[in-house]
């Protein structure tokens, strides 16, 4: 089924604008070696980033927020922890 301007119009006034990611979250982990570092990149709300990046820097990690969310970055896992 093809949705119609007025489903997608249904749909979107339905969104709670506070569950839009509006924010990208940089993690990043070292490795044994400089090549071994792992860098991760996730979407979350504002809330979301503000609780994981507080809990993160307080165990440790190096986190970056900006809000350069692009299409197809994926949620923050367990988003539900977060806010």
């Amino acid at each position: 089924m093809i949705p119609t301007d007025e489903n997608i119009a249904a749909i979107l006034h339905r969104i709670d604008p506070n569950e839009i990611p509006t924010r990208r979250i940089t993690v990043y982990f070292d490795g044994p070696t400089p090549e071994d570092a792992l860098v991760l990149e996730y979407a979350a709300t504002q809330a979301e980033a503000w609780e994981f990046t507080s809990a993160a820097v307080h165990s440790g990690l190096l986190v970056t927020v900006d809000g350069n969310v692009g299409p197809g970055l994926r949620r923050l896992p367990c988003r539900s922890l977060w806010h």
